[in-house]
């Protein structure tokens, strides 16, 4: 399986001395991730194994559109995507997940199979009196001090918790992947990204009109 990371030159320097590469976890905002993390790392070393006990993936794309990962643009570079690095990995060693449904993960928000399950756990929040805010604090301790621990709340959580597995999947025309390591054996290209012009490897930008794109309200729109 091809697959495309962007990193940091120092990522590249340690890569070329060691012969791989590993995550490095002073890049990681844990407080921001944490809970996402949590899960991400528990349902990855259910599938794939990790004899070397790495703590952290890395993470790469697998397919965007027509293409492996999103197309350069205008703009401004994302902040560590100084290298771009395609590579080769057995599918077994690949843990992929959809990109639309993963900002679910981000949001704390229940992934819906159709409209009508949708249409259904929102009326539940509504009659439950939770908001979407109240579900974000309790994913975002970086950005909130404090959420909701009533009984309720929490089986509400466990109940959005369990359709995250939904995320797991390759039937996706946008996918991401997590890999423990790339070794320098696995390299098939090796690009310095030096245009300062440009963003590579992000779809996740704001645009002329001031937001991001709506991966939620993009998967929404796939739903019969």
């Amino acid at each position: 399986m091809k697959l495309v990371t962007f990193q940091t030159l120092e990522a590249l320097k340690e890569l070329l001395n060691t012969g791989y590469l590993e995550c490095n976890e002073k890049y990681i905002n844990i407080n921001k991730a944490s809970s996402t993390y949590s899960w991400i790392l528990k349902k990855m070393n259910e599938r794939i194994p990790n004899t070397d006990n790495i703590k952290y993936p890395l993470w790469a794309w697998v397919k965007f559109k027509n293409g492996i990962c999103p197309p350069k643009h205008k703009g401004e570079p994302v902040d560590g995507f100084e290298v771009k690095i395609t590579f080769n990995k057995p599918n077994e060693e690949v843990f992929i997940t959809d990109f639309r449904r993963y900002s679910f993960l981000l949001n704390n928000m229940y992934i819906p199979n159709n409209l009508k399950e949708k249409e259904n756990f929102a009326n539940e929040l509504k009659e439950n009196n939770i908001t979407k805010e109240e579900l974000k604090a309790f994913v975002r301790p970086d950005k909130y001090k404090t959420h909701r621990t009533d009984k309720l709340f929490l089986e509400t959580c466990k109940k959005i918790e369990n359709s995250f597995d939904r995320c797991i999947t390759s039937d996706s025309d946008v996918l991401q992947g997590c890999v423990w390591r790339i070794n320098l054996s696995e390299i098939e290209k090796i690009e310095i990204l030096n245009d300062k012009n440009y963003t590579y490897g992000s779809f996740n930008y704001i645009r002329s009109n001031g937001k991001r794109f709506n991966w939620i309200n993009d998967f929404y729109k796939k739903l019969i």
